[in-house]
């Protein structure tokens, strides 16, 4: 994108965003959400931290996946969000798959996550090579204060009682190998975020993701990753978190007891949760009020949740097919008393403002 009046509106509105103290917390939920989310979904292929030493007390090389994304992850969000996404990630986790809750290695798993979160990541923090290293030994430290934790929990909570040099091999030491190589190779996934998101600041804003003209960027919300910010449609990023949030936890509810959300439920959930939505978009389609990102965000949210739910009904196919119609019609019938009402004037305004400062260009 070119440096022009787009580039200067799209700071200042990002800067403003930036001091919104709704979308801070909205945000640092999300962070954590999305990497407990990360956490659970790797743990189902790869195993959690625990499960190696929880299903078997034998020395066992295997390389802990799940280690490196939570410590990639942890680095990247910092210490806070390292310590809920470990514990709670490994909660749930154990939650769904033991028979037993080991809460000492919830402890443990959020620890390593609080350590090395505490060595936060900052854009152009690699560009410094020295900071490769220094990454390096703060995930080495980390791993050998929670080498210590891991000997002491094992010794005291373990039902099974092991000789002091059994347990620093089979727990200590194979804790030790799997830290080893995510030291090494965080260091380089870090190196190449850096080096690929945060070499130039960068404001990524596409109509097809945003659905409105730069200078109508407050109905927007953005994600930053390093010094790249990616603009999507406020109630559509709602809309797509609120359903992958939504899958997430229906699977959890599945794992946990063993049983499926009734049709019933489901159906009355489809009917409720689309109408915050259509009042906050419908009233402002009628220009009766303004709705906020915030507004856009909760009820594309919620909107996003119901349209998972859709395939839980089973038996009530037609009524949900009937309910899609239905408030498809409700939309159409807005988007037509919207139009009278002149909405999308502004828009409309601002295109042919752009159109013609094209057009009036001299030319010799």
């Amino acid at each position: 994108m070119e440096e022009n009046s787009d580039d200067v509106t799209l700071v200042k509105n990002t800067k403003n965003e930036q001091k919104n103290p709704l979308r801070i917390i909205f945000l640092n939920l999300f962070i954590s959400v999305f990497i407990i989310m990360c956490y659970f979904y790797v743990a189902e292929f790869f195993g959690s931290i625990s499960t190696i030493f929880v299903e078997n007390s034998e020395f066992l090389i295997n390389f802990g996946v799940t280690l490196l994304v939570l410590t990639f992850f942890s680095i990247l969000a910092g210490k806070f969000h390292g310590f809920i996404a470990g514990f709670i990630g490994e909660y749930l986790y154990q939650l769904a798959y033991y028979e037993t809750i080991y809460i000492h290695w919830c402890f443990i798993v959020g620890i390593f996550g609080f350590l090395c979160g505490a060595y936060k990541y900052y854009p152009l923090k690699y560009k410094e090579k020295k900071n490769i290293l220094f990454t390096f030994i703060v995930i080495l430290i980390s791993t050998f204060i929670m080498i210590f934790i891991i000997i002491v929990s094992q010794n005291v909570f373990s039902s099974t009682q092991f000789d002091i040099e059994i347990i620093i091999l089979n727990y200590g030491l194979y804790f030790f190998i799997q830290a080893l190589l995510t030291a090494l190779l965080v260091p380089i996934l870090l190196f190449l975020y850096d080096k690929a998101l945060a070499t130039n600041e960068k404001h990524l804003y596409y109509m097809i993701l945003t659905h409105h003209l730069v200078s109508m960027s407050d109905h927007t919300f953005y994600l930053k990753f390093g010094r790249t910010y990616i603009y999507f449609c406020s109630r559509c990023s709602g809309v797509i978190i609120g359903g992958l949030i939504a899958f997430f936890f229906t699977h959890l509810f599945e794992r946990i007891y063993h049983t499926k959300i009734s049709p019933i439920t489901a159906v009355f959930l489809c009917v409720i949760l689309p109408i915050p939505g259509l009042i906050d978009w419908g009233t402002q389609r009628l220009t009766l009020r303004k709705s906020t990102t915030e507004s856009r965000l909760f009820t594309g949210f919620v909107i996003g949740s119901a349209l998972h739910l859709m395939s839980f009904t089973r038996e009530y196919y037609f009524l949900t097919i009937f309910l899609v119609i239905f408030y498809f019609s409700i939309v159409g019938i807005l988007i037509f008393f919207g139009q009278r009402r002149g909405y999308g004037q502004e828009y409309l305004e601002i295109e042919k403002e752009e159109n013609l400062d094209e057009s009036h260009n001299p030319t010799n």
